[in-house]
């Protein structure tokens, strides 16, 4: 294979829907990082989220929370690359806690979680963020229906110009939630992505990304080779160039297996 750095979102992509890695897509990764290829993680968890679904050791590098943090699994150490102002989660917030059914407040390696009972050793319930003390990468708003998404969606681009927000889809799942997403501005998979690659010297043109959902369209656009799962939604798709099986049929190690064989 002509690429060096091969990278992936987890849930809908690597994880199967039971949120596990299958022994193919692991032995297939780990084979490759034996050679040389740089594997990376990219999702919009955490860091204590991804340790808790999978062996990071397969992985030499982690970004996490969308893009906001790059995790050296080798080295345990990361760093930044931006998190959300915290005057502007505070604005904001206070905008939503009325409508929303659950506010997601996510840090390197906790779930904050605003208006939601579910009992998850992962999730630490909070009255409002001033019970948050450390920086916060991202959000997850939920809403009613639609039509709130789409109204919320709306004021915020109208009325934050310092975040993004973007809708996102469970691809995974029979049950199709919709949430909001907001990120730091200017801040996704693809941007985390692109730092590696300077600290590598490595051409994006080099790079293979697996993908399903809203958030990993950057990178899907913009990398070498960006590929959808079979389970992806459309747009995601439409975008890709190339398509493979899905989650829950090894789609990853399938792909690199054709892609090595035709060299």
């Amino acid at each position: 294979m002509n690429y060096k750095l091969i990278a992936m979102d987890f849930d809908g992509t690597l994880l199967s829907e039971n949120k596990t890695v299958s022994k193919a897509n692991k032995e297939k990764l780990t084979e490759l990082k034996n050679k040389g290829y740089i594997i990376v993680g990219v999702t919009a968890r955490n860091l204590t989220s991804v340790q808790h679904v999978c062996d990071i050791q397969m992985f030499n590098y982690l970004i996490l929370n969308n893009g906001t943090y790059i995790y050296d699994v080798k080295q345990e150490n990361g760093q930044y690359i931006k998190y959300l102002n915290r005057k502007v989660v505070t604005k904001l917030s206070r905008n939503f806690f009325d409508e929303a059914s659950e506010i997601d407040f996510c840090t390197l390696g906790h779930y904050y979680v605003f208006k939601n009972k579910t009992i998850n050793p992962d999730r630490i319930e909070i009255n409002g963020i001033d019970d948050i003390k450390e920086e916060i990468a991202r959000m997850n708003i939920f809403l009613k229906n639609q039509e709130e998404n789409n109204k919320c969606k709306k004021f915020i681009e109208e009325n934050f110009t310092d975040i993004d927000v973007f809708e996102m889809m469970d691809t995974d799942s029979k049950i199709k939630r919709k949430w909001l997403a907001i990120n730091p501005k200017d801040i996704n998979k693809f941007v985390g992505i692109q730092s590696l690659c300077k600290k590598f010297n490595i051409d994006t043109k080099n790079v293979i990304f697996f993908g399903d959902s809203t958030n990993d369209l950057m990178a899907i656009k913009n990398v070498g080779v960006g590929v959808a799962m079979g389970n992806a939604i459309d747009i995601v798709k439409e975008n890709a160039k190339e398509v493979t099986l899905s989650n829950e049929e090894n789609g990853i190690a399938v792909f690199l297996e054709k892609l090595e064989s035709e060299k």
